[in-house]
This record gives C-alpha cells, sequence and structure tokens, in this order.
C-alpha cells in the first residue's frame, strides 16, 4: 500500500492489544470499557489471527499507521 501522505510504500504488520482496540468519539476516564460504548467501532473483531488483532499499515518516512477496516 502506498502512504497518503509521503506516496512511499508502506509496511504491512499488526496493531495488537490484550483486551482489544476501539475507535470511540472520544476519550474515556475508563479506556478499558470503551468497546461497550454505543459510539465505538471494534477495530480488531477477527481480522487477524485473533480477536484483539488487526492488520495495520505503517510509514517509517511519516511515522503514520493506516488500519483498513473494511474486509473485517
Amino acid at each position: 500500500m502506498k502512504c497518503p501522505y509521503c506516496n512511499k510504500e508502506m509496511e504491512l504488520g499488526y496493531i495488537q492489544c490484550r483486551d482489544g482496540v476501539a475507535w470511540t468519539k472520544k476519550k474515556y476516564f475508563w479506556e478499558v470499557f470503551s468497546s461497550l460504548h454505543e459510539d465505538s467501532l471494534s477495530l480488531a473483531n477477527g481480522a487477524a489471527k485473533n480477536s484483539r488483532t488487526i492488520y495495520a499499515y505503517k510509514c517509517s518516512c511519516c511515522k503514520k499507521v493506516i488500519i483498513d477496516y473494511s474486509k473485517m
């Protein structure tokens, strides 16, 4: 995948977390419960080897990480 910021090739890898990874509209005081809120989107829902892992692309040049959750 090409980086949308610098157009260099990105490296495919994984984002992993023991308790799951979720995107939310706001930061919650107890992040461990962030995936329980109605505005959350689980980013690691079986996308790779287990429910706490998701594919992600890293650009070493721009220091950006991109997650494509369309394949979940």
